[in-house]
């Protein structure tokens, strides 16, 4: 039974390839490793306020461009999954935003889960809609007992990066079986820019004019010259997850990241070893 639950980028830019993926992974399995199962695919609607983790503006969808979205992502078995995750969103950009408001309605007719950041948009959205809520990375928790209290509160948790190989703090977690790791995160480790990079990105998508940002530290594209770090998993390092502690949840990074790197990264976690060539012959984008 699969039980390795990928969650892809983006439902926007990217959504020609995620389908395709989706659907040759089901119709031609054995090009894809073994247990492997695409589950959701995350993302933000242009110009959506509540959009967070990498401005995304743009020009905004009409209500039914969002409906052809969403459909054709639960059509094809996945999940479509809401970037709810600006750390200035509250209750009332949620309520009184017409165009967020007008995603939410939408979104409430499909298998739709929504990534958020702030316990008040949180509670918001499970006063209001039937959706699964996952707690971001953007949280930065780091340690185990604000973690497992998470877990309680949550469907899903991200795992700080920064906790990906620390065998002693998994090994602590409660509900492992609801976390989400990233498996290919290329922030420096122990990064002290991250949460105002974020605050940079989350200013950005409301609107405001800003200098570009200064601190990022993150210089590659290549995962394959971090995997003996302390953030980046390989294949093995999944499974290693799976096995030891139940984690069945990961999380692709890439919004935003150049094509031929993003495709690179898809394919060395989703293809069978050999198959790569194949499934980027059979790709119809």
């Amino acid at each position: 039974m699969p039980d390795l639950n990928f969650a892809l980028p983006d439902f926007t830019s990217n959504l020609s390839l995620n389908l395709a993926l989706v659907r040759l992974l089901r119709e031609e399995p054995a090009l894809f490793r073994e247990g492997v199962r695409i589950d959701s695919v995350y993302g933000s609607f242009p110009r959506c306020r509540a959009n967070g983790g990498r401005t995304h503006l743009g020009l905004q969808y009409a209500d039914e461009k969002i409906r052809a979205t969403l459909s054709a992502l639960n059509d094809a078995g996945a999940k479509a999954r809401l970037t709810f995750t600006n750390m200035f969103a509250d209750e009332a950009m949620l309520r009184d935003d017409p165009y967020v408001r007008s995603i939410l309605d939408i979104a409430s007719d499909f298998d739709v889960e929504v990534i958020v950041y702030a316990d008040e948009v949180a509670d918001y959205l499970r006063n209001n809609y039937p959706f699964r809520l996952v707690l971001s990375t953007t949280r930065g928790i780091s340690d185990v007992e604000t973690l497992n209290a998470a877990l309680e509160r949550f469907d899903y948790v991200v795992l700080d990066y920064n906790r990906n190989k620390d065998r002693d703090f998994l090994s602590r977690v409660s509900r492992p079986e609801r976390l989400e790791v990233m498996v290919n995160e290329l922030c420096v480790p122990g990064c002290t820019a991250r949460k105002r990079h974020y605050e940079y990105e989350s200013r950005r998508q409301l609107g405001e004019s800003l200098p570009p940002f200064e601190g990022c530290k993150r210089n590659h594209e290549d995962i394959f010259d971090l995997f003996d770090g302390p953030v980046v998993l390989t294949n093995d390092g999944v499974a290693r997850l799976r096995e030891d502690y139940g984690i069945r949840y990961f999380k692709v990074v890439g919004r935003g990241r150049r094509h031929d790197a993003l495709l690179a990264n898809l394919l060395y976690y989703l293809a069978a070893p050999g198959c790569e060539d194949d499934i980027r012959r059979r790709l119809d984008i």
